[in-house]
């Protein structure tokens, strides 16, 4: 039996061990409320879409929240996507840390990723791997965003959110 490792063995076991290593330190992830490397390359938001069926209804210019099917929006810094094929874009809720409700287009004026709120602050982060950072506004905090994002005004009616889209 030959125990001879050649070059190219050699080179293929410590990519694989250097790629394992890689993939282990850009770990982390949404269960830790913090987006990995990979995570971030591959887009992938930290806020997730209405647990609850039936949740929100789209009427003309309208979108309509039942607050009492999104415990999502229940605690300070909360936050729920609303996707679906009525909506001519994807939008983000924020209970907001002061309190507010806040919506917005779900879409990074960098790149067109997502973005998510950041837990213990007023500001919102795209989940890419510029993490271009905003304002409850909307505003432009950091990062190579190229413009406010858009938000939306809406109205909290008895456990329902009423959201302007125009």
């Amino acid at each position: 039996m030959n125990s001879n490792i050649t070059r190219r063995d050699f080179l293929r076991l410590t990519g694989l061990m250097g790629g394992t290593l890689i993939l282990t330190a850009c770990g982390g992830g949404a269960e830790d409320g913090e987006l990995s490397f990979i995570d971030r390359l591959m887009g992938k938001p930290l806020t997730d879409l209405p647990q609850l069926e039936g949740a929100w209804i789209k009427e003309g210019d309208t979108l309509m929240l039942d607050l009492t099917k999104l415990p999502e929006l229940e605690s300070l810094g909360g936050a729920v996507r609303i996707e679906g094929e009525v909506l001519p874009d994807p939008i983000l809720v924020v209970l907001g840390e002061d309190g507010s409700y806040y919506a917005f287009k779900n879409v990074c004026t960098h790149a067109g990723r997502m973005i998510d709120p950041l837990a213990g602050t007023l500001t919102l982060e795209c989940c890419s791997a510029s993490k271009s950072t905003y304002d409850y506004q909307g505003n432009v905090l950091s990062g190579p965003a190229e413009g406010p994002l858009t938000s939306f005004s809406l109205d909290n009616q008895d456990d329902k959110l009423i959201i302007d889209l125009n």
